[in-house]
């Protein structure tokens, strides 16, 4: 199945012709780019915690006004934790890899650093938001409860899900859809399925819409 296979529905949905979007674990841009060449008005604030990748970042969208690069990790209050860098950057993390060997069954992956970041609300960094993405690597729990001011008037949260644990005290997908339903939103459909080398479904990108 193609990346971002929710972006496509994302595409379809009544928004704001210039919409907000949060791109929390922007990595090196690639989904911010993809966010743009779809919605071409809207304003992406990307979020990176690891300083080699926010420098990537900064420096491919460096000019351009629509996208503004946050060298922070997204929770539920502001702090310092320790991220622990994988040799697979996007599976980096501030909660500690323990059921992500499981997904990626065969490869070699290790923790191979441990990097100081300042973590965030994101309800204290931005006043309002349309879209709020969230690829946290088992940390969209927190980043959510760290955006509750904001979610009354946000239309679509995505997010990634897991159906079992790949990190550890990672919230799985049914608690991510019990929170967000107290903020008035309904899971709308999963995309990007995972499978393991067994061939059981690990996680996806699941979107959710406001009532």
């Amino acid at each position: 199945m193609t990346r971002e296979g929710w972006l496509s529905r994302l595409a379809g949905l009544p928004l704001p012709h210039a919409p907000v979007i949060v791109d929390g674990g922007a990595n090196k841009g690639n989904v911010a780019a993809r966010l743009l060449a779809a919605f071409p008005q809207a304003r992406v604030e990307a979020f990176e915690p690891q300083t080699r990748l926010v420098r990537k970042l900064a420096k491919r969208f460096a000019g351009d006004v629509r996208v503004r690069a946050h060298a922070l990790a997204l929770g539920e209050a502001e702090t310092t934790l320790p991220l622990a860098v994988m040799n697979r950057p996007t599976l980096s993390s501030l909660l500690p890899p323990t059921g992500i060997h499981g997904k990626y069954a065969g490869e070699a992956l290790a923790v191979t650093d441990t990097e100081q970041v300042a973590v965030a609300r994101l309800d204290t960094v931005l006043a309002c938001a349309d879209v709020i993405k969230l690829d946290l690597q088992g940390y969209e729990l927190p980043a959510l409860r760290g955006a509750t001011k904001l979610l009354p008037g946000v239309s679509v949260v995505v997010a990634e899900a897991a159906l079992a644990p790949l990190y550890a005290g990672q919230a799985l997908l049914p608690e991510l859809e019990a929170f967000l339903e107290g903020f008035g939103f309904r899971l709308d459909g999963i995309y990007d399925f995972f499978r393991n080398g067994g061939g059981r479904i690990v996680s996806g990108d699941a979107l959710f819409r406001r009532v």
